[in-house]
């Protein structure tokens, strides 16, 4: 497998930093606290296991509440914290690039993701943090798949015509649009109680999360429709910290976050194939859309207008969409 953590380029272009000056640095971590999720496993694990692979020299304390979520990557540009493990379903509307792992056919499974990460879409991904948010990526996991929960069966596309359903970004709101839904944006404090209330009759999100939060106490279904199906979630360090550990240090934590990287890859695998029997025990109908079904759903009418909605985002910042769809449908193909 190859990783995508810190690459040697990167590290060799820290050799030289400046040593510390105090045997021991303390950051903080930026992570939103999501239940039951792999993103919050390996942010949680994060902490002790720099710690013993540095020797105590490296200290992260993780922090569920000092930043929102979607001002992660200004907070480790501007130093408020030190890393985060981020969430680019948050940007998607003012980082486009960011859509292309949710537009439909291009990653519905983990290996579709590594394949994407591995491609120029990721060095592009990667170099949007470090170009513009003054960071690099150390280590990248994964959203559990991105499922639809609802309170009514939504299993043909058809059934997707006037639901009013909760999105978490601009891939997954084009898409509920073009099939007749009512998309809108909540926090995740804010989805739980919107269905009790019968405010929103679905919500598509983390199947981890959602199991976690007891969404099974409301909603009575769940379907796996694949529509940009599983999400990257990196984390990142500001560059001048990172530059600024003792040179022992930073080559000590680059190892153990990759071994982090690649024990939360199995981890993740492992809880994907066990989700649909947790979900049937708990009491939900959880439904596998079949190939047929999944075909209209790709049918180019349906993700041409998707794709040309999100053309113009990428117009409107200068990218070239044509050009990012190709490098990630070949990488994915």
């Amino acid at each position: 497998m190859k990783h995508f953590a810190i690459t040697g380029t990167v590290l060799a272009s820290f050799a030289s930093a400046p040593m510390a000056h105090a045997d021991t640095t303390e950051w903080t971590m930026a992570y939103l606290g999501l239940a039951g999720t792999i993103y919050q496993d390996v942010a949680l694990a994060v902490p002790d296991r720099i710690a013993a692979a540095t020797d105590g020299k490296l200290i992260i304390t993780p922090n569920s509440s000092i930043l929102k979520g979607n001002r992660y990557l200004e907070g480790v540009r501007d130093g408020a914290v030190q890393m985060a493990m981020t969430i680019p379903a948050y940007y998607t509307g003012s980082e486009p690039h960011f859509t292309v792992p949710s537009i439909p056919g291009i990653s519905e499974s983990f290996d579709d993701l590594e394949a994407l990460s591995e491609s120029q879409w990721g060095e592009e991904f990667r170099a949007i943090f470090e170009n513009e948010y003054n960071s690099i990526q150390v280590l990248q996991s994964a959203f559990c798949p991105q499922t639809l929960f609802s309170t009514v069966p939504i299993t043909t596309l058809e059934e997707w015509n006037g639901r009013k359903l909760r999105v978490n970004n601009r891939g997954m709101g084009l898409v509920g649009a073009e099939l007749g839904a009512t998309t809108v944006s909540l926090s995740a404090g804010e989805v739980l109680p919107a269905l009790e209330r019968g405010v929103i009759e679905g919500v598509i999100t983390d199947s981890c999360w959602a199991l976690g939060a007891g969404f099974n106490s409301v909603i009575t279904n769940a379907s796996n429709w694949r529509l940009g199906s599983v999400l990257p979630a990196p984390m990142i360090v500001n560059k001048d910290a990172w530059a600024a550990l003792p040179d022992d240090v930073r080559e000590a934590a680059a190892a153990e976050f990759a071994a982090i990287e690649a024990d939360f890859e199995q981890k993740w695998r492992e809880r994907a194939d066990a989700l649909p029997d947790m979900w049937r025990e708990a009491g939900v109908t959880f439904d596998e859309i079949g190939d047929a079904e999944m075909e209209r759903a790709y049918d180019e009418r349906l993700v041409g207008k998707v794709i040309e909605a999100w053309r113009e985002d990428m117009d409107r910042v200068g990218l070239d969409a044509d050009a990012t769809l190709a490098i990630a449908r070949e990488a994915v193909k």
